[in-house]
């Protein structure tokens, strides 16, 4: 029954006519019969059907009980509804394109950072069962922070898997190995040899790794493409299989090209993948260990275990693991977090928060100004909506049939809105991309990135914005429109009755307000720009180059070229990155009345290091030629942590104690508290060269032949690209996998950002000025339209120019003013809460509390707002009274 029912009432809405046509002919049978049945009986045919109809009841009333008990009139309705829409879209076709294309440009923004946070966070891997993949997390004690978690070594992952249960089986990866093939930079991702076999995948050519080619120590030269290396590197060449290739100067051979679609459980995939094992042929250690190289291992649950129970039991395996060394009571804790092939949401606050609250702000200003307009327009159909009212129609029949209108309309933006988000993404992407500097360009480069195309998840996001969008700007005008009075509204007095004024200026104020949010946050990027493009970088950077030395087989004949080359003045090193420690000072030592300890970073340089980088010495010397291990008892602080430490500031040939922090990794040796000579002070290199929440530097010896560490140059001349060139072809030939950059380049990379937040929040901040301008002159220019009967009857009375100047002022300044302070007390109060927060200290050049920029933005607003309202207010001061009067 349920199904006959069911293919009934989608007949009826396949087939109307047909079903009508037959309900025609079952009305005229039923009537036909009971006039029938009255002829037997001995009236005349005339009498005989006059007394069937009258016995029958009306006709139509029994056609319409019928038709209700299809069950279909909502979707009757609902299609009469839409084709009434499109009537109303022909008869204004201008106001129709104006909604669609504003709407759709929100929801195209919009659309464009959920792509983006699908890309990066939604869109699991394509690999069996990605639910089941949990990322071991090992946290070197419990109550540890977090910069002192240790990762797993190659080691501690062979032991887990061998003395544990509660995975099916597990892998370990390290990723992000920058590599060159034939004078190329490519990314390869190291994996042990169950990798493929862990997340259940198949190559598309040739065969994946297998556990024999990573055995530990004995590992194959063996690589597997991805499918987008193999097309960027053999144009898809489906020969490569059992071709040899050349990565940093040793042969590997292609056994297997894997499909595409698969990331590898990145958020891009790499370029290929090799065995674990060969690990020192990709990425050596700084101190020339491979097994304390950490890696991340990820392990599929077994089934029916909880993620808790299962790092419960790897706690208690962790804990009793000699290698893993912690302070005496404190039990080591290790956490599962899923692993599908998308980054942590622990960075979505801090990253995708901002982009959504600015492009939903372009959002909000297109709803608002399409609401304004609807109200508007719902002005000019009082009429119409007053004479279906007298009808019999509902109110809320009418509100459903204007919902339904802004609801097509929405639904029109929405697949306009993708087309936006393509182009916008494949824009703001090949725009980055050529603008990067050089340095940073070639790193951006390795990554295969392009502009995600929509899945469902795109089109159901889009779908529901339209949704959204719908009830934004489109329910207050239509509950505004349809409460009037009936009388006045049919003989076209709209104006008399219906007063949207408070809506009206609300809607007015929230773009405003929105812009000047926008505005505000552009100016002070510019002037964080301006501001770190003029600083004073604080080292050296007009003749300086650094080279990073990813091969270090090569670090001997590559520092032999350089020391013989003729560009090259001086060479100095410095380790790669810095340290986090401890300072401590004895009791009453150079002046001080009690031990102090200060937080420090710490770094490793050689002795040139502070010449090339033009590092003064405040004090004391420098280092040695033979001071080249920290093992020489001497150290040089910065003058920072000198005026920190002593009173005088002065801390030549005093004795500290330098704690270092545990080791890197967790089956690492921790290293050795070491009491040091302070053998020079130097100049502090300038601000934001500290990590956050230490005090300053301390630099410990070391040299170039040091592995794992940076070579700092001073050329002869000026640097200049050819010169740069020249030297970089040189070194080519003995390290395929250098890097080289200029100190200045490096400076300026934090000036790019801040300028592409700039071109980012201007171009918002743009769009969203040109919305409000545009729906601010739109809305006055319909109004003054429609008040052209009290404004002609005004003038009559004697009204003036500037009376009725005035008049259609009042209806914008006000709101505006409202909406500037708004969107300004907005931006400083957001300003002052990031202040007292501990992301304080990443705002480095930005004056979040910047004058000239929030005057500067009120003033461009304030400008467009009086150039916008200027037209509709001479248009109104224009109108001829006699004209007016004569046409109404």
């Amino acid at each position: 029954m349920i199904l006959r029912d069911l293919f009934l009432r989608i007949r009826a809405l396949v087939a109307p006519h047909r079903v009508e046509r037959e309900l025609d002919e079952e009305l005229a049978f039923h009537i036909e019969r009971e006039t029938q049945k009255h002829v037997t009986a001995g009236l005349s045919p005339v009498d005989a059907r006059t007394r069937a109809l009258a016995r029958f009841g009306p006709v139509p009333l029994a056609a319409d009980r019928c038709r209700d008990a299809r069950g279909t009139g909502f979707v009757d309705g609902l299609v009469r509804d839409i084709l009434y829409a499109f009537r109303t879209f022909r008869r204004a076709p201008l106001a129709a394109l104006t909604i669609v294309a504003t709407v759709a440009l929100g929801l195209g923004l919009v659309a464009v950072v959920f792509t983006v946070y699908s890309m990066f966070f939604l869109r699991v891997d394509a690999v069996r069962s990605p639910g089941e993949l949990f990322a071991v997390e090992l946290e070197r004690w419990a109550g540890a922070d977090a910069d002192e978690d240790g990762p797993f070594t190659r080691p501690d992952y062979d032991a887990m898997r061998r003395e544990t249960s509660v995975f099916t089986d597990a892998l370990a990866m390290l990723p992000m190995n920058v590599t060159r093939i034939g004078g190329r930079p490519t990314v390869a991702t190291l994996v042990t040899g169950n990798f493929f076999h862990v997340l259940g995948v198949q190559a598309a050519l040739g065969r994946p790794l297998l556990p024999e080619d990573d055995e530990p120590g004995a590992g194959r030269p063996v690589i597997v493409l991805s499918d987008a290396g193999w097309r960027k590197l053999f144009r898809g060449d489906r020969a490569v299989i059992g071709r040899r290739m050349v990565v940093n100067g040793a042969p590997y051979e292609i056994v297997g090209v894997m499909p595409d679609g698969f990331r590898g459980l990145g958020v891009t995939p790499p370029d290929y993948w090799a065995p674990l094992a060969l690990a020192e042929q990709f990425r050596d250690d700084a101190a020339g260990r491979a097994d304390e190289i950490a890696v991340e291992v990820i392990g599929r649950l077994k089934p029916g275990l909880s993620p808790e129970a299962a790092a419960a039991a790897l706690s208690v395996w962790a804990s009793g693991r000699a290698e893993f060394k912690t302070p005496v009571g404190r039990p080591i804790q290790v956490s599962l977090t899923p692993r599908q092939g998308t980054l942590s949401s622990d960075g979505f606050a801090l990253v995708f928060s901002p982009l959504f609250f600015a492009f939903g702000l372009i959002l909000t200003i297109g709803c608002a100004n399409v609401a304004n307009l609807l109200l508007a327009r719902g002005v000019s159909r009082q009429r119409e909506i007053g004479i279906r009212l007298s009808l019999g129609a509902s109110r809320r029949r009418l509100i459903r049939q204007l919902l339904t209108e802004s609801l097509l309309l929405s639904l029109v933006a929405a697949a306009c809105g993708l087309v936006i988000a393509r182009l916008f993404l494949e824009g703001v992407l090949y725009a980055t991309i050529t603008t990067l500097p050089p340095e940073m360009a070639q790193f951006v480069n390795l990554f295969n990135l392009a502009a995600p195309a929509p899945d469902w998840r795109m089109l159901v996001f889009v779908a529901a914005g339209a949704v959204v969008s719908t009830v934004l700007f489109g329910l207050a005008p239509a509950l505004q429109a349809t409460r009037l009075d009936l009388v006045p509204a049919m003989h076209g007095d709209v104006m008399r009755n219906v007063h949207p004024r408070r809506a009206r200026h609300a809607l007015i104020a929230v773009q405003v307000g929105a812009s000047a949010l926008l505005l505000i946050c552009a100016a002070i990027f510019l002037r964080g720009a301006v501001a770190a493009a003029t600083k004073d970088p604080g080292v050296r950077t007009s003749d300086t180059l650094r080279v990073s030395i990813d091969t270090e087989t090569w670090r001997a004949a590559v520092l032999k070229t350089l020391r013989a080359h003729p560009l090259v003045a001086v060479v100095a090193a410095s380790s790669r990155g810095s340290t986090r420690g401890v300072v401590e000072t004895s009791l009453g030592e150079g002046g001080a009345e009690t031990p102090s300890r200060v937080p420090v970073d710490q770094m490793a340089v050689s002795s040139e290091y502070f010449n090339v980088l033009g590092l003064d010495l405040v004090s004391g010397r420098g280092f040695t030629p033979t001071e080249r291990t920290a093992e020489a008892g001497v150290v040089i602080v910065s003058e920072s942590i000198a005026r920190r430490l002593w009173t005088n500031g002065s801390g030549v040939a005093q004795v500290v104690r330098l704690e270092a922090p545990p080791s890197a990794s967790p089956g690492g040796p921790s290293l050795p508290s070491r009491t040091l000579t302070v053998i020079g002070i130097v100049r502090d290199p300038g601000s934001g060269s500290s990590s956050p929440g230490t005090v300053g530097g301390v630099y410990l010896p070391t040299g170039p032949e040091s592995p794992g560490t940076y070579l700092y140059l001073r050329v002869r001349g000026n640097p200049e690209q050819a010169r740069l060139a020249l030297l970089e072809e040189g070194l080519k030939g003995l390290d395929p996998g250098f890097g080289i950059m200029t100190l200045r380049a490096g400076a300026g990379m934090q000036t790019y950002m801040l300028q592409l937040a700039f071109w980012l929040t201007v171009v918002l901040g743009g769009l969203a000025l040109v919305l409000t301008v545009s729906g601010l002159f739109s809305v006055l220019s319909y109004l003054v339209e429609q008040q052209a009967k009290e404004i002609g009857v005004r003038m009559a009375l004697g009204a003036t120019t500037r009376n009725v100047a005035g008049l259609v002022l009042s209806q914008s300044i006000r709101p505006v003013g409202i909406g500037l302070a708004a969107g300004g007390g907005l931006a400083a109060a957001v300003a002052i809460v990031l202040m007292a927060t501990p992301a304080a200290s990443e705002i480095g050049d930005l004056d979040v509390l910047d004058p000239v920029a929030y005057a500067a933005s009120a003033l461009v607003i304030a400008t467009a707002c009086l150039i916008a309202v200027s037209v509709p207010t001479l248009r109104a001061a224009r109108i001829d009274p006699i004209a007016t009067l004569r046409n109404d």
